[in-house]
């Protein structure tokens, strides 16, 4: 290899280094506020960002052949029923190939909180935290209060309502 092959192959190797990171989508950090999108629900509803304006929000990504949403999913419908006057909202994120499934499990489960599926607008948005479930909370102002990766035990979940006050 030459020279300029050589520099040629550096630049390459520096643009495709550059672009890999400009695509990577960085995880929220508690504190940050976060501009929600608006989001198509699984009914076909649309919710507009303004309508989780001074509600604490609990987002949760989760797939419906995750064992560990299976048993979490009811402790948030039961936390989201208790406090629902209150100003609390849950929405469920699925990450499922086929969206059809996931209606079919909502009902399957008496789930009663919103649901929809992950886009990339609210990709942006969470960032990129591995695991299932993921729990976000985001507070009345906007700001990212929580983030929590794995199974919430019974106690945790309870806790998520420390939020509303």
């Amino acid at each position: 290899m030459n020279r300029r092959q050589f520099a040629s192959f550096l630049g390459l190797f520096a643009f495709a280094g550059a672009m890999a990171s400009a695509s990577t989508v960085h995880a929220a950090a508690v504190g940050d506020a976060l501009a929600l999108p608006a989001t198509t629900l699984i009914d076909g509803k649309v919710i507009a960002p303004d309508y989780w304006k001074g509600k604490v929000l609990i987002v949760e990504r989760f797939a419906t052949w995750c064992p560990f949403c299976k048993v979490q999913n009811p402790k948030l419908d039961r936390l989201l029923k208790a406090n629902r006057a209150k100003g609390l909202e849950v929405l469920a994120l699925s990450i499922d190939k086929n969206a059809a499934e996931v209606p079919k499990y909502m009902q399957q489960h008496a789930l009663t909180f919103h649901a929809a599926m992950m886009t990339p607008e609210w990709q942006r948005v969470l960032g990129d935290v591995k695991g299932l479930p993921v729990i976000w909370v985001v507070g009345r102002d906007g700001r990212l209060k929580q983030i929590e990766a794995g199974e919430l035990l019974d106690e945790d979940v309870a806790e998520l309502a420390r939020w509303l006050q």
